[in-house]
């Protein structure tokens, strides 16, 4: 009984995490296309922006839990 409690509680620390992680991607997100469009950086630099944005919320998933949360697809690394 407490190994189902202590996988549960895993399970939940580890969504808890990637909440965290998925709410600091999307402030993140939100202030590089501020400042892309504010210092007229163009469509290149702003879309490369957003795909390292887009990995680091990978690669800190993958670091940080063992398990993606169920709207994405986990990174291959």
């Amino acid at each position: 009984m407490t190994e189902i409690n202590s996988i549960q509680e895993q399970k939940t620390i580890q969504k808890s995490m990637c909440r965290k992680i998925d709410t600091i991607g999307w402030g993140v997100f939100f202030i590089w296309i501020g400042i892309a469009i504010l210092a007229d950086l163009g469509w290149g630099i702003g879309l490369i922006g957003v795909g390292l944005i887009i990995l680091g919320g990978f690669a800190a998933r993958a670091r940080l839990t063992t398990s993606t949360s169920s709207g994405t697809i986990q990174a291959p690394f």
